[in-house]
């Protein structure tokens, strides 16, 4: 009874498990270059950096409108005690005609500073495109798995059913059908497992693009890489080293208003009068003024600023030569990977059809008696693990290849 009880266990994942079948029919073909065009479109966090280098681009001409005069029309009614009222109507313009080179230094200050943040939103839109592909190809993998599962699965059925015709008269033994049935059981569960994962990298996929129908991606032809000295040399013009060293540029510049806070400046104003009640005598209805500001002493606050402005900007020298460093790092390190996972791949194919091989020996020498049915199973087995493995594997070397031109400062493409 304990018997009968333990067999109908083992057979109920594979009775339940057609309720939970994995189908592609009603899923929405995608490609990798329409996934990037989604998540480019629908990244909230790539929207606030654009909005970013908008302020900064507002800031840039606001410090620009300071080399234009600023005209502006008063009108003030005032009164003092024991005084008639005095009401005026005033037209008044200020220009400066000398700030000691700071305004033209501050804009350039202030466009380096815009174009290091377009620079760095570019170099966010390019990670943002190998997160979208990393998600694409993890779906893509996710789907594979539950396809090769699903297969072995069914062979391993069929195998069942041989198994239970043999054993009906009397050429199987029942632990062969026991164990043949184990093996289904331990299927079916890598089966649920695999297409698990399959619903987990949908919703991730789903969630970059903002789509709302279940995915399916399309399998890439991607162009192999390019040698090493060509991907190290492309890696220096990313378009974050060339944000780092346009900040270097920003806070030279600044460090140069500093070596001018010294500089005198000269200011104009001018106010014409359009009503002034009670009217002087004689008629005055206008007034100017120029103005010269010479700074004597600061009691040490400008070679204080000074010297925080030149530490700054050394610090953003060291920060360019750190980001050089490591953009070449990832260069090495992202062409190693891609270089192994390509000889790790052609090695699976050769081991795929060695096990292919076993797996067809190891059945013709059970239907002979030479092999017991574990032998059969066994090799059944290391097919599957080299079929996942070697289909991971090809992901894989997509996956290393784009992290390569990514690190190249190249947009992955398909």
């Amino acid at each position: 009874m304990k018997t009968v009880l333990f067999l109908a266990l083992l057979a109920l994942p594979a009775c339940g498990l057609r309720a939970q079948d994995f189908s592609t029919a009603t899923m929405r073909p995608i490609t990798l270059g329409e996934t990037c065009k989604l998540a480019l479109a629908r990244s909230e966090a790539l929207a606030q950096q654009g909005e970013a280098v908008k302020q900064l681009d507002a800031a840039e001409r606001a410090v620009a409108a300071s080399f234009r005069p600023v005209f502006d029309a008063n009108a003030a009614q005032s009164k003092q005690q024991n005084a008639a009222s005095v009401t005026r109507g005033y037209l008044s313009g200020r220009y400066s005609l000398f700030s000691g080179m700071r305004d033209y230094i501050g804009a350039r200050a202030a466009s380096a500073q815009t174009h290091a943040a377009s620079l760095d939103l570019e170099r966010a839109r390019q990670a943002l495109y190998l997160n979208a592909a990393q998600s694409y190809l993890d779906l893509f993998s996710a789907q594979q798995e539950v396809l090769i599962r699903r297969e072995q699965m069914d062979i391993t059925a069929r195998r069942v059913a041989e198994l239970e015709a043999r054993a009906d008269i009397g050429r199987s033994r029942k632990s062969e059908v026991v164990a043949a049935k184990t093996q289904l059981a331990q299927d079916s569960a890598n089966y649920l497992a695999a297409a698990g994962a399959e619903r987990l990298a949908q919703q991730a996929l789903l969630f970059i693009t903002g789509l709302d129908t279940d995915l399916l991606p399309a399998g890439l032809s991607l162009t192999r890489g390019a040698p090493l000295a060509e991907y190290l040399k492309l890696a220096l013009l990313r378009p974050d080293l060339a944000a780092r060293r346009k900040s270097l540029d920003s806070y030279g510049y600044l460090a140069e208003i500093q070596e001018h806070s010294l500089w005198p400046t000269v200011d104009l104003s001018a106010n014409y009068y359009v009503i002034k009640r009670p009217m002087p005598s004689p008629v005055n209805r206008w007034d100017g003024t120029v103005a010269l500001n010479l700074p004597l002493y600061t009691g040490g606050s400008a070679g204080a600023r000074k010297d925080s402005a030149y530490a700054a900007k050394r610090s953003a020298a060291l920060a360019v030569q750190l980001a050089e460093r490591q953009a070449l790092t990832e260069v090495r390190s992202a062409y190693e990977e891609h270089k192994y996972s390509l000889l790790q791949a052609a090695s699976l194919r050769d081991a795929l059809a060695l096990a292919a091989d076993n797996a067809g020996y190891q059945q013709a020498d059970y239907k002979l008696g030479l092999v017991t049915n574990l032998d059969v199973l066994n090799a059944m087995n290391t097919v599957l693990q080299t079929r996942l493995a070697l289909a991971q594997a090809k992901v894989r070397c997509d996956l290393t290849l784009l992290k390569l031109e990514t690190a190249a400062g190249l947009e992955p493409k398909q």
